[in-house]
């Protein structure tokens, strides 16, 4: 045979053997991941509702077996408990359980009474209480315990309990059994009721008291870290006349407008004046009369001073940063590189 013939006999099976294989190739590309992994199967739009639904139904059925589980433990518990050999720790699980099955669907739903399995758990631990008294035994009973028909039961127990309640928790303790007897102390029946009360009390005005002076200590800081803001970084307010470097900014504050003129008419060259409220004022001065290039210095009310350095030495296109008293910083930067153009965005 010639080389000719056995060329083109060799021909269509080189060609068979790599038409063959290039499909095969790509489809294992498609198939895998660049670490050789399965790619995961997308999931058609049309049927990602039905697989919701159907991962929804699983859901539902997973929780119907385990409140079926939990109505089964329930009345295991019930016997137990009836026998008495273990009663706080059948009491405890008998309430966690019920706390459990308050959470599942059907029972937001109202397919089980709640409340009575509630009520009932609140028996059982007040028992539990009775035989050993214990601030564990007591915070789950007020967790399980119906608001409205377990106050009677809250209470008893609080005057079995107080004995065993450490003294840092007292307060906390005094605080759960005033409100189950609706901050009545008269309902509290423990020797030393009255006195606890009494400290909570004070603990209590004292706790109001604090917060109320925190509060106004931070409202002041507040107020004062806006007048120096007002007074110090440039255009901190409403242009007057749509130009604040002419003709300075409005500032509102809670104490009233500060008002901001340019000295001069020019405040890039020549600085300005803040007028606040009480009268008082904060004078601006540029850093060798030239603000945009070498910031500026404000002298505030009190003797403070706040600083201001412009970014790379040009404050119209990378802002500038102002140092205020009290550690607090303000910085601007330029919208597009251009302050006067764009305006500035300050944290």
């Amino acid at each position: 045979m010639s080389k000719a013939r056995t060329l083109a006999l060799a021909l269509p099976v080189v060609l068979g053997m790599g038409c063959s294989l290039l499909p095969q190739q790509v489809q294992t590309q498609t198939q895998t991941s660049g670490f050789g992994e399965p790619e995961p199967t997308l999931i058609p739009p049309e049927n990602r509702a039905a697989a919701r639904a159907a991962e929804v139904e699983k859901e539902e059925d997973a929780e119907a077996a385990r409140v079926e589980e939990i109505h089964k433990e329930l009345a295991s518990l019930r016997m137990k408990i009836t026998e008495g050999k273990n009663l706080v720790d059948d009491a405890t699980s008998f309430a966690e359980h019920v706390i459990e099955l308050r959470r599942t669907k059907v029972a937001r739903n109202g397919e089980i009474e709640v409340a009575k399995l509630e009520l009932e758990a609140a028996g059982y631990l007040e028992k539990a209480i009775e035989k050993t008294p214990s601030l564990e035994s007591f915070d789950l009973l007020t967790e399980v315990a119906p608001h409205a028909d377990a106050d009677a039961i809250v209470l008893r127990a609080c005057h079995r309990v107080r004995p065993k309640v450490p003294a840092d928790d007292v307060p906390s303790f005094t605080r759960a059994c005033l409100h189950w007897a609706h901050d009545d102390p008269k309902k509290l029946k423990w020797a030393s009721a009255t006195s606890d009360v009494a400290k909570f009390r004070k603990l209590e005005a004292e706790r109001v008291a604090a917060e109320a002076a925190a509060q106004e200590t931070d409202r002041k800081a507040q107020a004062k870290t806006a007048r120096y803001v007002a007074a110090a970084v440039f255009a901190a307010g409403r242009c007057k006349f749509s130009n604040c470097l002419k003709d300075g900014w409005t500032s509102s504050t809670p104490e009233g407008d500060i008002d901001v003129r340019c000295s001069f008419g020019d405040c890039m060259k020549d600085g300005w004046e803040a007028r606040y409220p009480d009268g008082t004022t904060a004078r601006t001065r540029c850093s060798f009369s030239d603000c945009l290039k070498n910031g500026w210095e404000t002298d505030l009310p009190g003797g403070e001073t706040a600083r201001t350095r412009c970014s790379f030495s040009d404050c119209t296109k990378d802002g500038w940063t102002t140092d205020l008293p009290g550690g607090r910083s303000v910085a601007c930067r330029c919208n597009f590189q251009k302050c006067f153009e764009n305006g500035a965005t300050c944290n």
